[in-house]
């Protein structure tokens, strides 16, 4: 019987949740949302361009780490950190998820008013050439 309590209590005491240390370079969590996006959006360029073109909007990682003043270990330590608590990389992939939503809206509304422009520029052509 006390070999049964003491492999409960092991088990018990083993199954507790550890806390994790935040690293000491802890990416915040807006930029961390930043980060994410970013790579979302880059990620998605690439299926659209030529292959013969690729190397012309090539972004290697080094570039977007420096860029962001950043190094490769920060952001995966950071990563894994944010990886370990549920309810703050919830709240990073949300608010990436937000800018991407916003991203997309904005790209939308871009291509509509070049459809707009176009069509504008297209029908006092056409009234001219009826016209004469």
């Amino acid at each position: 019987m006390k070999k049964t309590i003491l492999l409960v209590l092991l088990i018990l005491s083993s199954c507790a949740q550890v806390e994790e240390v935040p690293p000491e370079n802890l990416i915040g969590e807006e930029k961390m949302a930043d980060l994410i996006f970013e790579l979302a959006v880059l990620d998605a360029t690439k299926g659209f361009v030529p292959k013969d073109q690729k190397q012309l909007i090539d972004l290697d990682a080094d570039s977007f780490y420096q860029f962001h003043e950043i190094d490769s270990a920060q952001f995966t330590s950071s990563n894994a950190y944010y990886a370990k608590q549920p309810k703050a990389y919830l709240r990073i992939v949300s608010m990436a998820k937000t800018k991407l939503e916003e991203f997309e809206k904005n790209m939308e509304e871009s291509d509509n008013e070049i459809l707009k422009i176009d069509s504008i520029d297209i029908k006092p052509k056409q009234r001219k050439n009826i016209t004469k």
